[in-house]
């Protein structure tokens, strides 16, 4: 799979893949916008910034930008994530320019209407108060506090009640005028086209588009935690859910590969393949869910290593002391080299469903350009795969896997009166 790669004047990076399989494209706008840009006071103004785009532009009123992709049969979103924030589109091949221009008016001229503003954060507030009700995301919430505490990144992307309740529309205005801006976006367009037909009408729809005001934060380097800390919340819940954590790596560590290898095998491969879900699931029937993973969270930032279950009250303490036995004994004595191998075929032999769907081969394009895996890299990921040896993952599990400085975080029926965190 190669993609065309052209920089605008402006600093846009456009990214173009052809694939006629389907008379269709889907066009994607990667914006360096997400929760890293928010200020520490206002959670979530990155991502209600991202809901409002669609809302309503200079040229077009929220009901004609939507009228329009009906017309055409496409399908118009945005998104906010950790580090990205982003609009995709999908539309047929013949309405490529009517797409740019579209994709144009919404990053370069959102308005931001007063009545769709209140629309958009009436629905967060709903959503925020559903998600806390919701012990999975209580738990991650409260995971995520302790491991990025003061940075951005320590708030739910949506943010929290009272600081979305706070936000004005002037202040969503200010965070588009500062990062929005095409320094900081990566335009993805997969599907039947011509490359150098859409790099020419992309050039026509943004190369006028400047940005003085552009001011991307930069955060400080994260630290791993020094101690251990045990948070305790309280649900009336039938079941209890327990996350171990602390900080991960970013997507261009060097032992990505061997890790990911290491994730297989100690909880997120499927079946049998993997220690957590086998022993603890299928063989002890201590727990209705398992998952671990250092890897699926890594980018721009550390991701987090996090090993969760979620158990019966009564199992709880045996659930989380088997969650930590098997992380400290894949440390202690490593894998065998049958685990290896499983591990191994797993991931060559299901990389070639990362390219799916058009908006799979979107992803992968911008994780290539982020992260400079280079234009063989599809090639060159099954040896990069076999190339782990055993010895790789006792040692990256060593010095990756902190069993003791974690945090621990149960949520569900504990005692009412632990529903604090402390430092243990």
């Amino acid at each position: 799979m190669r993609a065309r790669r052209h920089v605008l004047d402006n600093g846009l990076i456009l990214l173009v893949s052809e694939s006629h399989r389907l008379p269709l494209i889907s066009i994607h706008a990667f914006v360096l916008a997400g929760v890293d840009q928010n200020p520490l006071d206002r959670p979530g103004i990155a991502a209600l910034t991202s809901r409002l785009v669609t809302e309503g532009t200079r040229n077009y009123g929220v009901h004609e930008i939507y009228e329009i992709v009906e017309n055409t049969g496409g399908n118009l979103s945005t998104f906010c994530e950790r580090e990205l924030s982003g609009i995709s589109l999908l539309t047929p091949s013949q309405d490529l320019g009517l797409g740019l221009d579209l994709l144009q008016e919404i990053l370069a001229g959102p308005t931001f209407p007063k009545d769709r503003f209140q629309l958009e954060r009436k629905k967060v507030l709903s959503q925020l108060q559903a998600m806390g009700d919701d012990p999975q995301t209580v738990a991650a919430n409260r995971l995520r506090h302790w491991i990025y505490q003061g940075s951005p990144l320590q708030y739910p992307v949506l943010g929290l009640q009272k600081s979305v309740s706070d936000l004005q529309v002037d202040q969503l205005k200010k965070f588009h005028l500062q990062q929005y801006s095409p320094q900081s976006t990566i335009l993805v367009i997969v599907g039947a086209v011509d490359s150098n037909d859409v790099i020419s009408q992309s050039e026509d729809r943004f190369s006028n588009w400047k940005n003085p005001h552009y001011n991307r934060v930069k955060i400080a380097p994260f630290k791993r935690q020094e101690a251990p800390i045990m948070d305790e919340c309280f649900m009336e819940k039938e079941q209890i859910t327990i996350l171990l954590g602390h900080l991960g790596i970013t997507r261009d560590n060097p032992d990505y590969y061997a890790l990911q290898v290491m994730d297989i095998i100690l909880g997120c491969g499927p079946g049998f393949t993997s220690r957590i879900p086998r022993k603890l699931r299928d063989e002890q029937g201590l727990a209705y869910s398992t998952y671990s993973s250092i890897t699926h969270s890594s980018g721009i930032y550390p991701g987090s290593f996090v090993a969760s279950i979620s158990t019966s009250p009564e199992n709880r303490q045996p659930a989380l002391d088997g969650l930590l036995s098997e992380i400290e004994n894949l440390a202690a004595h490593g894998v065998t080299p049958e685990e290896l191998a499983t591990a191994q075929d797993f991931l060559t032999g299901s990389f070639v469903f990362k390219f799916q769907s058009d908006q799979n081969v979107a992803q992968f394009l911008l994780a290539t350009e982020l992260f400079r895996l280079g234009e063989d890299f599809p090639e060159q990921y099954p040896q990069l795969i076999r190339n782990i040896h055993c010895e790789d993952i006792k040692r990256v599990a060593q010095q990756y896997l902190d069993t003791v400085n974690y945090t621990t975080v149960m949520v569900g029926p504990t005692h009412p009166s632990s529903s604090t965190g402390q430092a243990g």
